[in-house]
């Protein structure tokens, strides 16, 4: 951070005279807005340091901003960029989301063979899973492994993504039995999409083996994924018990005010049959203040599914309550700014009155 500051101080009248990130978002990140002040940079000929485009490509991708992402690197490219195998992955995936798989290929295909390492090999492979493309998927995960490119689990995993998607979790355990012949370490998503596919299968005591395979690991924290997964699967199991305690589990991850997470947890736990345990995240639920009575629809689905009419008519009470609240507060305001500009009218007027006597 420190050597970025440096950088920054010592622009020159060539570069921006701001960070190329803040120049694109300072209006907003409106599609409109990002291409019009993208479009300026480029027109402008004027410079920028490689960490800013970085930088602005990632945020650009957060934002789904892809062919301005793509743009971007290809101009800077053209400049005369260096652009290193980690740009060249980057920008392989930029251009199958904006252009489709087929420019994706052709682009793999014209990168000189230095570049051709486990970075782009992965960034193809996981072009041909996002697009549901299990025969090229599978043959360029071969080619990783004769090369010795699957050497982490992000190829695996998104290869079994891909299996889960297509209707063929079968598929899955030899997959994770791959990554154990071949030493490949587990990470916390593969071992959700493991349980998953296992649980597709109607496995619901290896579903069991694998979260106690998760914490034999030790290497690996289990996260709101798994145990929303776990709780989810014993729900629709009927094993309402192993469920509650999946979902105890799940409450002691901090969601703050993620009001979908709630939502989640409140439907879940409806479908147990447990009201004891949704009162205080009901309660949770209401204070987040959300302006809507569709907010509490996953709660109301929850408990509606169990004949608890006097609970869904408490709750559509106190959300009603609620709002008619904040309306009211809202009118209040209304009316005191009305006033309010009402005295200032009369004020003017009264001055002009006493300005217009004293000409007179």
């Amino acid at each position: 951070m420190a050597a970025r500051t440096k950088l920054m101080a010592k622009r020159s009248s060539k570069y921006l005279e701001d960070a190329l990130y803040k120049r694109l978002f300072r209006e907003g990140s409106s599609p409109e807005s990002v291409r019009r002040e993208l479009d300026d940079f480029l027109k402008s000929r004027k410079r920028v340091f490689k960490w800013e485009v970085g930088v602005t490509i990632r945020k650009l991708r957060d934002r789904k901003r892809f062919r301005s992402a793509l743009k971007l690197s290809e101009t800077m490219a053209r400049r005369g960029m260096n652009l290193t195998v980690s740009d060249q992955a980057i920008c392989l995936d930029l251009v199958a989301k904006a252009r489709g798989v087929a420019s994706a290929e052709e682009y793999f295909i014209n990168l000189p063979e230095p570049a051709k390492n486990h970075l782009t090999y992965g960034a193809l492979l996981n072009c041909y899973c996002k697009e549901l493309m299990p025969d090229k998927a599978e043959a360029v995960m071969e080619k990783m492994k004769e090369l010795k490119f699957a050497s982490s689990p992000m190829a695996y995993n998104s290869l079994m993504t891909l299996y889960t998607k297509t209707n063929q979790p079968e598929k899955v355990p030899s997959i994770i039995q791959g990554m154990k012949t071949n030493d490949v370490l587990p990470d916390c998503y593969t071992y959700n999409v493991w349980m998953r596919a296992l649980a597709a299968i109607n496995d619901i005591s290896g579903v069991e083996r694998v979260i106690e395979e998760m914490k034999r690991d030790g290497r690996v924290t289990a996260d709101w994924t798994t145990y929303s997964n776990l709780a989810s699967i014993f729900v629709n199991a009927g094993m309402f018990q192993k469920a509650e305690e999946a979902l105890k589990e799940l409450e002691k991850i901090n969601i703050d005010d993620d009001i979908g997470a709630y939502q989640f947890l409140i439907t879940l736990h409806g479908r147990t049959g447990n009201l004891v345990e949704e009162s205080p995240l009901g309660e949770k639920l209401g204070a987040a203040e959300q302006e809507s009575l569709d907010d509490g629809y996953d709660f109301i689905l929850g408990i509606d599914g169990l004949g608890k009419k006097d609970e869904e008519k408490k709750w559509i009470e106190r959300k009603g309550r609620k709002k008619e609240e904040r309306r009211m507060d809202r009118e209040k305001g209304g009316e005191r700014e009305g006033r309010e500009w009402m005295k200032k009218g009369e004020e003017k007027k009264e001055g002009r009155k006493r300005r217009k006597r004293r000409r007179n």
